[in-house]
């Protein structure tokens, strides 16, 4: 029944129409087919009937002689002229003491034998000598029987059926060939519509619906004209919108990012300075110089590190989207950061059951994404542990999910974490997961954080499908 119901939904319109014309159709002609035939059936049946009771009294007429006379061969020579006539298979007459006195028979098989009778009357007339009018009486002197069936009725009937079935066959198609005709008229504008709706849809704003013959549909082409103009104004006037909101936005970024890079970067100053002042100094101990070289050396490359990450973050490139499988993207990312953490005791395992999950991607910005993603959960993840990613079909999307075994993020801290320059990590810039955000939202997919039960921290990215 569920299937059915799929089915009837994804009738267009005129199929509908046209299946709702041809059912009506179907059950008018039926009916006035089966009715039409039992009324020529009855008609003619009537008018056979009668028929054949004008020959019962017609052989009454002629046997009243035979009857008085006892004249058995006559009798029987009109029994059998009567059963020459087509459909009468038995002729019998008889006196008024129900004595047989003709019988013939038509030796051809028969069901359904109707019956019908005639009196053979002997009439008399007298004299009335005192009014001198004549008075007529009538005598029954036997009767007369004929058996008959309804052959010719039903071949006759037969015909008309086939014939009228085959007329109906033939309004019925001719309706439904004129009915596709007058509809094509009907639904051309629709599909028009229907096509230019679907081309606006796609982003294309210069499309125009022609006008058709119709006062409606000049009237829905033009309102749809007009609102295709409409939202090309309004296109325009929120890209202006939007291009101003980034300057604005851009400017305000580089100031708050401005302000934090000369925050951070004043701490490794502070330290290199304090470390050369150390080494200024006469006669330190050899292991401390060491020592101060090596902050040197690390809060160097912490500033590299903080330089680098902030010119990607600010400056990304461009991105080239390409069709994409998901999941063996995935199993291959997963494949090559197990060489590096397997041995640092951290297992990454991939599980899906999505066997081709297609999107549109930059596999390079891709793979830079996630890998700082899983990177992040294997460095939350104690030894001995692992770390899971995996991929899911939710309908209209895709959604990976990344799970460690760490011990979770604070709730005041969740909202902050992909902020820029905020770290949980001694030696992180805070960009990372920053960036990864941006990269996500690049790829029209959307990034948060959710608890693990009973311990660790869940990502969950969602990937829109491919259209087509």
């Amino acid at each position: 029944m569920n299937k059915t119901r799929v089915s009837f939904n994804n009738l267009t319109f005129q199929q509908r129409l046209i299946l709702g014309i041809a059912l009506l159709m179907a059950v008018t002609t039926l009916t006035l087919g089966i009715a039409g035939n039992e009324l020529a059936k009855n008609f003619l049946l009537i008018r056979f009937d009668d028929r054949m009771d004008f020959l019962a009294k017609y052989l009454a007429a002629n046997s009243e002689l035979g009857i008085l006379l006892g004249d058995r061969p006559m009798l029987k020579r009109l029994a059998s002229n009567l059963l020459a006539e087509k459909d009468v298979v038995e002729v019998r007459i008889s006196d008024d003491k129900g004595n047989e006195l003709a019988k013939v028979r038509d030796n051809a098989n028969a069901s359904s034998i109707r019956k019908t009778s005639a009196p053979v009357v002997l009439t008399t007339a007298s004299e009335n000598l005192v009014f001198g009018q004549g008075e007529k009486k009538n005598k029954i002197i036997g009767k007369v029987e004929i058996s008959y069936v309804t052959t010719s009725i039903d071949e006759l009937t037969s015909r008309l059926r086939t014939r009228y079935l085959l007329l109906t066959l033939l309004i019925f198609f001719a309706g439904i060939l004129f009915f596709l005709l007058f509809t094509r008229s009907l639904m051309a504008p629709l599909a028009n519509l229907v096509e230019a709706a679907q081309k606006v849809a796609e982003g294309n704003l210069e499309v125009k619906l022609e006008k058709g013959s119709l006062p409606e549909t000049r009237k829905l082409a033009t309102s749809f004209n007009t609102m295709t103009q409409a939202l090309k104004e309004s296109r325009r006037n929120l890209e202006e919108t939007y291009q101003k909101l980034i300057q604005e936005q851009a400017l305000a970024e580089v100031g708050h990012f401005a302000v934090t890079v000369a925050h951070e970067v004043k701490n490794p100053l502070g330290i290199i300075k304090g470390a050369l002042d150390i080494l200024r100094k006469e006669g330190i101990d050899e292991q401390v110089k060491v020592t101060m070289i090596s902050y040197v050396e690390d809060e160097i490359r912490r500033l590299d590190m903080l330089i680098r990450d902030f010119l990607d973050f600010s400056r990304p490139r461009s991105l080239s989207f390409k069709k994409t499988n998901l999941t063996s993207f995935l199993r291959n990312l997963v494949e090559r950061m197990n060489l590096e953490w397997e041995p640092k005791r951290v297992v990454i395992d991939f599980k899906t059951s999505v066997q081709e999950a297609t999107i549109q991607a930059d596999k390079d910005a891709l793979s830079r994404a996630m890998v700082n993603i899983i990177k992040n959960a294997c460095e939350a993840s104690p030894e001995g542990s692992g770390v899971t990613v995996g991929l899911f079909d939710e309908g209209s999307f895709f959604k990976v999910v990344v799970s460690d075994l760490g011990d979770g993020i604070p709730d005041e801290k969740k909202g902050k974490i992909f902020e820029p320059f905020f770290t949980g990590k001694s030696k992180g810039t805070g960009l990372g997961l920053t960036l990864t955000k941006k990269l996500i939202e690049a790829h029209m997919g959307q990034i948060e954080v959710k608890d693990n039960e009973p311990t660790g921290t869940g990502i969950e990215i969602i990937f829109w499908k491919m259209n087509g």
